[in-house]
């Protein structure tokens, strides 16, 4: 009976993520794993980097196992505002290629999706690539995920932000993020800050 109750329980959480067409939740309902001894969102200012072929790649989708053919819906664009709405929740101010707000953290953007018609399956590689404003790593936390069955084209957006929880959660948990918070979320030196944002390439405003 207990074998029988767990197998079933199992089912109930694969149909609840992957399910039917249109059953991923929210965005908004994804709540993180609380940090001991943090209060969340930090007093931090982060700004989220996508590059212009980031931000203009669309999905790319199996019609065979032979034949592949590119659609109109933005896979970067999805996932910088997945990006984004999964940093708010653990940083007070967030932007998408935004440096007017003067960023402590910059993430750039990491995240593949892939759909095919064989089995209507969308799989997901996803990550948070954070460093501090003037160039010092704060760790590359990744993830994949298949969230089983679903309409790709209403559900890119969510499917990522589910697949960025665990890289969300371990960049709050990590210990160069708490010697950064632990120092106060300090402003680095304005000139270190400029020449390490050139190297990121051009900031496309995103629309």
């Amino acid at each position: 009976m207990a074998a029988w109750w767990k197998l079933a329980m199992a089912a109930a959480v694969t149909m609840g993520l992957g399910g039917c067409l249109g059953g991923l939740p929210p965005t908004d309902s994804i709540q993180l794993a609380p940090v001991p001894g943090v209060a969340l969102p930090h007093k931090a200012r982060v700004m989220v980097f996508a590059s212009e072929s980031d931000l203009s790649r669309n999905l790319t989708i199996a019609l065979t196992r032979f034949q592949n053919e590119e659609t109109k819906v933005r896979e970067g664009l999805a996932l910088a505002k997945a990006t984004r709405a999964m940093l708010a929740k653990g940083f007070e101010t967030v932007e998408i290629n935004d440096p007017a707000i003067r960023p402590h953290i910059v993430v750039k953007l990491v995240g593949k999706a892939s759909w095919s018609r064989l089995d209507a399956r969308l799989k997901l590689g996803c990550g948070i690539d954070a460093w501090t404003a003037d160039g010092i790593p704060l760790g590359n936390f990744t993830n994949r995920v298949d969230v089983g069955e679903t309409d790709y084209r209403t559900e890119l957006e969510p499917g990522f932000a589910q697949c960025l929880k665990k890289p969300m959660e371990d960049l709050l948990t990590s210990s160069t993020l708490a010697r950064v918070a632990g120092a106060g979320f300090r402003d680095p030196p304005g000139a270190a800050v400029v020449g390490w944002m050139r190297t990121l390439g051009p900031i496309t405003p995103v629309k």
